[in-house]
């Protein structure tokens, strides 16, 4: 055995003859000469028949063996990787006994070659643990580092022999040569043993030294730092800079473990990775899959952009994929998936290798796959289908991240799994103090994505989160708060929680936190004002770093919440405006929809947002067309193009509108005057059949809608009435208000439909706003619907609030009562002592319409009357005709002087007649003459407009017309035959007032041109003399007079001679009524001094004013 020339076959051969003879001594040489020189020949001698027989002689005289025997054969057959378990068994038990007599390198080599073989032997591992620790003073380096090799390498819990061996080593690593330290770091980091001072000391020994550590002892340095969470940045730009420029000699697997080492460490290397990229690529053929894997998995995790490489690992992989494993098949998708590379085939190909092998799966492996596809946007239901059926079952295995991870993914994917996320809610429920901020985070984000309702999984995490909050990234703080807005769970305790921990770390936040946090509390109607100025604050600097949907949300949020920030709205709308081809259809509707919620001017943006928008409507979903409009609208802004443009969008498409988006639209177009006949003709067909799905106040919008717009509907008011009808209990004040306002503006006769109102509204006005009370007025006042008692509720119910009312809801109040009849002086009491004070904020119709509302009602106010005159004469330029009318009217009904207003009007009429309609001609004929005016011009003004105009005169507006000009003396020839042709040809409309006041007008201006015109007025009258009183016989009395005077030939046969008694027993009653030019003579008489009586009448039945000098009679 001692003859240098012997072969392992000359060895073999021996032992086979003549082993039997062999001592034990001999045996364990001959072992140990055949694992020396077979060194790059075992698979040889492992096929080599007579080395088991050889392996059985030496277990057969094992218990001959001394230790060195023992130690030496162990360390052969390891080092040849001969499988033997029996005779290991063996020397285990042989050695376990007798380890006191072991010398430190038998021991360290005994430990060695039970970890290479991979052969189990706790008891032996145990006793060596314990024989060792308290003898490595004795230990050479070589011996301290192979014994905590092998005992990490057989995963062997030993931490009291670690620390020893920490102990020992530390202060002895200047005599390890490179592989001992190599060796000991990764049996540490492998064991899973801390030992700072340790590490410590081997990154200060090895960063001299790495020029002598060949690839394996630098790759396994940097592994193991890497793997004990060791921090060593001058360790690893060692590692970088020595291995960079030998990377030619380092074997696929240093090349993975270095780049794996690197990533896990987080050190930024990014030369080494370059040159690693470039080794790598041309070698992946030599790689196995766990080095495929682990290399893309480290450039993925470094953010090191290298395509070609990653082109090459996927042709290197996608052939190979049946021999990679669970977890290489699961880093190979999750790093394609985090460095963004787009490989479909290679995932198409992970995904039929993993449908196979499911079971064989970790819960890790499970999530890091479903993980990996719902990031790279690649479809693969069946897979998830697949996972989400093996997962769960078994998610009691998983930890939070595994759990939170799933949820993450199958939410990111949109697919749905209900019983997966059922189970995932139960699992992490009972288990979420273990979870980490971003498991909680992304949970809660996944259940919210995927519309999961669990609501006991989001009041435990609530309840978790809030006292965990000083640990939240930012991400994480806005993340929560998204997904509680998102799924409608009141937490208003964690939402105060997550706006004190972010208001102070908003300069860590970035444009999408700042913008989801802000959504999330507007969405959730959490009131956080300190919070949202300060995002007003931190975003307003920082717009240029945001995306569209960035802005369009904060826009959006500080919308929706009624926060006033209009820096930031100023700071939004500068941003927004030259990025707006970026914007997609959701994003311009967000910003205008915010921008016009919030009330601010940007008249720019508004322009910029409807050029863009224009030529992209076609991309413009339901929603967001509706939206637009509405927001147009809202703003006042003018753009007929893009209005025009968003009719031709929307008509084509109105099936696929929701009734929301039906009712905004007709909302906005209505509200901005845009005349769009055929649309709304459109939406009126679609609504119609859809009004079950109408909420109350689409309802009540959309016939507001088509009143403003006169946009005649009758089968669609008949609709919504039928509709509404029965859902008035769901109606709040405002939708009540609007509906009755919108059916009595159309003149659409709804008696069932009102009569609900008043039952509905009846006993809620207490929460009826000012303008909702003045508008149910004027409703019911308008469709001349009786509601006495609704009437006096209102009554009641107003003037308690009457400081509330703005100018139109008091004019509009009052109007109403005074429109209906309805006497309710307490109210008009506290209207006229509201409104007086008030005069300088009423617009020209506001201050007209008041007026007629108390002369209406006969109310007298004259301190409102007076401050109406006063605040009136000097904005009469600002009256249209028929506020000027029914300012003059309502003087003169209600009896009150105001000279300079009637003179003021006298100024601003005549020139602007020829916009008066008929009724606005009559009105001011009559105020003028009522209120004994004297307007010449105006009058002469009048006679001159009206004539060519008299067709289009009711019967009243004649009448009122011939009586103004005889009751103020004005001669008008020309106006009256006009007036007496008209009155002709529609005398059967004329009721029996307006006959009486006709004719004493043609008998006051002393008419003379046809006898048949009276004859005619009186054969019409004389029918309805019952109807009249004893003033209106009187008027026909002096028309019975004026005809006996001037065609007394033909008094005989006049209507009205055979009722003369009557009708001068009628005149002796009346009150006098002079005419303009009686009282011009009385007014010179009495400055003379002789005494009058006005129309003393006489036998005959004539009337003259009598004087008799100074005597008064």
């Amino acid at each position: 055995m001692t003859d240098r020339g012997a072969t392992s076959e000359t060895i073999l051969s021996l032992v086979a003859a003549r082993g039997g003879e062999f001592s034990a001594r001999n045996l364990a040489t001959a072992a140990h000469r055949v694992a020396k020189m077979s060194r790059g020949r075992n698979r040889d001698v492992q096929r080599d028949r007579r080395v088991m027989a050889f392996a059985g002689a030496c277990r057969r005289r094992i218990q001959e063996f001394d230790t060195q025997a023992l130690a030496n054969t162990a360390w052969a057959f390891a080092t040849a990787r001969i499988e033997a378990p029996e005779l290991f068994d063996a020397i285990a038990g042989a050695a376990s006994s007798r380890l006191g007599g072991f010398n430190p390198q038998e021991i360290a080599n005994t430990a060695w070659a039970f970890a290479t073989a991979r052969i189990q032997a706790p008891e032996l591992f145990a006793a060596i643990a314990s024989t060792a620790s308290s003898r490595l003073g004795e230990f050479n380096p070589q011996e301290l580092a192979n014994t905590a090799w092998a005992f990490a390498t057989a995963r062997i819990e030993a931490p009291e022999l670690f620390a020893a061996i920490a102990g020992a080593a530390s202060s002895r690593l200047g005599e390890f040569g490179p592989q001992g330290l190599a060796n000991t770091a990764w049996a540490f980091a492998t064991a899973r043993i801390e030992a700072p001072e340790l590490f410590a000391a081997i990154a200060v020994a090895a960063s001299t030294r790495l020029g002598e550590f060949n690839p394996q002892n630098l790759a396994n340095t940097a592994w193991a730092f890497a793997t004990a969470r060791i921090e060593a940045p001058e360790l690893f730009a060692a590692i970088a800079g020595a291995a960079s420029s030998r990377l030619g000699e380092f074997d696929p697997q240093n090349l993975a473990n270095t780049t794996w080492a690197f990533a896990t460490a987080r050190i930024e290397a990014p030369e080494l990775f370059a040159a690693i990229a470039g080794a790598a690529s041309t070698r992946l053929g030599e790689f196995n899959p766990q080095n495929l894997a682990n290399t893309a998995w480290a450039f993925a995790t470094a953010r090191i952009e290298a395509p070609e490489l990653f082109a090459a690992i996927v042709d290197a992989a996608s052939s190979r994929l049946g021999e990679f494993n669970p977890q290489n098949l699961a880093n190979t998708a999750w790093a394609f998936a985090t460095a963004q590379i787009e490989a479909p085939e290679l995932f198409a190909a992970i995904a039929g290798v993993a449908l196979l092998r499911l079971d064989e799966f970790n819960p890790q492996n499970l999530a890091n796959t479903v993980w990996a596809f719902a990031t790279a946007r690649i479809e693969a239901p069946h897979l998830f289908a697949a996972i989400a059926g093996a997962a769960s079952s078994r998610l009691g295995e998983f930890n939070p991240q595994d759990l939170a991870n799933t949820a993450w993914a199958f939410a990111t994917a949109r697919i749905e799994a209900p019983e997966l996320f059922a189970a995932i809610a139960g699992a992490a429920s009972s288990r979420l103090g273990e979870f980490g901020p971003q498991n909680l985070a992304n949970t809660t984000w996944a259940f919210a994505t995927a519309r999961i309702e669990a609501p006991e999984l989001f009041a435990a995490i609530a309840s978790t989160a809030s006292s965990r909050l000083g640990e939240f990234n930012p991400q994480n703080l806005a993340n929560t708060a998204w997904a509680f807005a998102t799924v409608r769970i009141e937490a208003p305790e964690l939402f105060a929680a997550i706006a004190g921990a972010a208001s102070t770390r908003l300069g860590e936040f970035n444009p999408q936190n700042l913008a989801n946090t802000a959504w999330a509390f507007a969405t959730a109607r959490i009131e956080a004002p300190e919070l949202f100025d300060a995002i007003a604050g931190a975003a307003s600097s920082r717009l240029c770093g945001f995306n569209p949907q960035e802005i369009a949300n904060t826009a959006w949020a500080f919308a929706t919440a009624r926060i006033q920030a209009p820096d930031l709205f100023a700071a939004i709308a500068g941003a927004a405006s030259s990025r707006l081809g970026e914007f997609g259809p959701q994003n311009l509707a967000n910003t205008t929809w915010a921008f016009a919620t919030a009330r601010i001017e940007a008249s720019e943006l508004f322009a910029a947002i409807a050029s863009t928008a224009s030529s992209r409507l076609g991309e413009f979903n339901p929603q967001e067309l509706a939206n637009t409009a509405w927001a147009f609208a809202t703003a006042r802004i003018e753009a007929p193009e893009l209005f025009a443009a968003i009719a031709g969008a929307a008509s084509s498409r109105l099936g696929e509108f929701n009734p929301q988006n039906l009712a905004n639209t007709t909302w906005a177009f209505a509200t901005a005057r845009i005349e769009a006949p055929e649309l709304f003709a459109a939406i009126a067909s679609t609504a119609s059949s859809r009004l079950g799905e109408f909420n109350p106040q689409d309802l009540a919008n959309t016939a507001w809608a088509f009143a403003t717009a006169r946009i005649e509907a009758p089968e669609l008011f008949a609709a919504i009435a039928g509709a509404a009808s029965s859902r008035l209990c769901g109606f709040n004040p405002q939708n009540l208000a609007n509906t009755a306002w919108a059916f009595a503006t159309a003149r659409i006769e709804a008696p069932e439909l009102f009569a609900a109102i008043v039952d509905a509204a009846s006993s809620r006005l207490g929460e009826f706003n000012p303008q909702n009370l003045a508008n149910t007025a004027w409703a019911f006042a308008t469709a001349r619907v009786e509601a006495p008692q609704l009437f006096a509720e209102i009554a009641g119910a107003a003037p308690w609030r009457l400081e509330e009312f703005n100018p139109q809801n008091l004019a509009n109040t009052a109007w109403a009562f005074a429109t209906a009849r309805i006497e309710a002086p307490h109210l008009f009491a506290a209207i006229a002592g509201a409104a007086s004070s008030r005069l300088g904020e009423f617009n020209p119709q506001e201050l007209a319409n008041t007026a007629w509302a108390f002369a209406t009602a006969r109310i007298e106010a004259p301190h409102l009357f007076a401050a109406i005159a006063g605040a009136a004469s000097s904005r009469l330029g600002e009256f249209n005709p028929q506020d000027l009318a029914n300012t003059a009217w309502a003087f003169a009904t209600a009896g009150i002087e105001a000279p300079q207003l009637f003179a003021a009007i006298a100024g601003a009429v005549p020139s602007r007649l020829g916009e008066f309609n008929p009724q606005g001609l009559a009105n001011t004929a009559w105020a003028f003459a009522t209120a004994g005016i004297e307007a010449p011009q105006l009058f002469a003004a009048i006679a001159n407009v009206a004539p060519s105009r008299l067709g289009e005169f009711n019967p009243q507006g004649l009448a009122n017309t011939a009586w103004a000009f005889a009751t103020a003396g004005i001669e008008a020839p020309q106006l009256f035959s006009a007036i007496a042709d008209a009155v002709s040809l529609r005398l059967a409309e004329f009721n029996p007032q307006e006959l009486a006041n006709t004719a004493w007008a043609f008998a006051c201006v002393d008419w003379k041109k046809d006898s048949e015109f009276f004859a005619e007025l009186a054969s019409i009258a004389v029918t309805h003399l019952d109807a009249l009183d004893y003033r209106e016989l009187s008027q026909l009395h002096l028309a019975s007079l004026h005809f006996h005077l001037e065609w007394p030939d033909l008094h005989r046969n006049f209507p009205l001679s055979k009722h003369q008694q009557m009708l001068q027993e009628a005149y002796q009653r009346q009150d006098p009524s002079p005419s303009q030019l009686q009282r011009d003579v009385a007014t010179a008489l009495d400055r003379i001094g002789w005494t009058h009586v006005f129309e003393h009448v006489t036998e005959e039945g004539f009337a003259r004013s009598k004087s008799t000098g100074h005597t008064t009679t």
